[in-house]
């Protein structure tokens, strides 16, 4: 197992685009977290000229780090969930390095060399694995400094619902998990992503909406995206409330359901990108 890794590792480790893909995460995670407290807030604050009306519109906060975006533990959900917006950088970059074995006929020359089908597989576990570590890594330093430099850490519970960091890892393990079988299906990086981009955000939807308003079927939860969607809920609604702005709000929890329903399908994935591979010509 340490071979094919180092194997793997030797083969990303020289290439400029890795290290320029992981960087652009990284750099447009912390840009975005650092900077996202500074948007304002959609809601009106002008005031109905009562003083009920000018209470409230000294209660209602002008952004989000007011309304309480950096306070933990709902930075956690809060980073994670914007953070998967960038799960698609990683994709991207399985995706060309999956297309460029075939490309560069390397993946030949690897089976030419000794190794075996499964073990050539097995190596781009390896790469998808990396990708996902890299990637919660990034997240779970990032949200921790942002902790550490907008609450007392004296009076906190770091690690108060930071279960929404294991649900940004599946998210990114399902997209790459994704990714790698269309890489092998297709054996193109820049049809893959057309086709990972329009499954995910056109072709999906709308079965979905078909399904569930037009014939009654109501499958949508159960399509192979929609799990990994729904593993971080969506937080902002909250902070629009005077509730979340007197920290009375309830702390959201992770759906350990999709959970283990995007697992699943991140497996069958892998499985099926396997079963393409053994029949595939050298």
């Amino acid at each position: 197992m340490m071979r094919l890794f180092i194997i793997e590792w030797y083969k990303l480790k020289n290439h400029r685009f890795f290290w320029i893909g992981m960087g652009l995460f990284l750099l447009l995670l912390s840009t975005l977290l650092i900077y996202f407290g500074k948007f304002e807030l959609p809601i009106n604050r002008e005031s109905d000229g009562s003083m009920e009306g000018d209470m409230m519109s000294m209660l209602i906060p002008k952004n989000f780090e007011e309304a309480g975006f950096y306070l933990m533990p709902y930075l956690w959900q809060n980073g994670t969930f914007l953070a998967g917006f960038f799960k698609f950088i990683p994709a991207f970059l399985m995706l060309f390095f999956m297309s460029s074995e075939f490309e560069y006929r390397t993946y030949r020359q690897n089976i030419i060399d000794g190794l075996s089908i499964s073990e050539f597989f097995i190596s781009k576990i390896f790469s998808l694995m990396l990708f996902t570590l890299l990637s919660t890594l990034v997240v779970g330093l990032t949200v921790i400094s942002l902790a550490f430099a907008y609450n007392d850490m004296l009076e906190i519970n770091l690690w108060q619902q930071s279960e929404f960091l294991l649900g940004f890892f599946m998210e990114v393990f399902f997209m790459l998990s994704f990714a790698l079988f269309l890489g092998l299906l297709v054996k193109r990086s820049a049809v893959a992503i057309i086709i990972l981009l329009m499954y995910y955000y056109v072709v999906e939807p709308v079965i979905g909406v078909v399904s569930d308003h037009f014939l009654g079927l109501m499958i949508s939860d159960y399509l192979p995206t929609n799990p990994s969607r729904d593993l971080i809920p969506q937080p902002f609604t909250r902070m629009f409330t005077v509730r979340m702005f007197t920290q009375l709000e309830e702390l959201d929890e992770m759906n350990w359901g999709t959970f283990g329903l995007a697992t699943a399908y991140s497996f069958a994935f892998l499985g099926a990108a396997y079963g393409i591979l053994k029949k595939r010509d050298i």
